[in-house]
């Protein structure tokens, strides 16, 4: 959000300027949906039909160490 605005994270330097962003961000259609794009992808796995894990997936301790 702070790149499509032209910001650096360093430019927040008061609750102000972070609310401003974030009004902005709100207010514009693309920037909502790039976000939408991103938590959809943060949730989701690729791997599996829908947004669930695997039962495979679920049912592991550790990570497998295939190679």
């Amino acid at each position: 959000v702070l790149a499509y605005f032209g910001l650096a994270w360093e430019d927040m330097t008061s609750w102000g300027a972070l609310w401003d962003v974030l009004q902005r961000a709100v207010q514009n259609p693309v920037v909502l949906l790039a976000a939408a794009a991103s938590v959809f992808n943060a949730i989701t796995d690729p791997t599996t039909a829908g947004v669930g894990d695997s039962r495979r997936t679920l049912g592991y301790k550790t990570p497998n160490r295939d190679k």
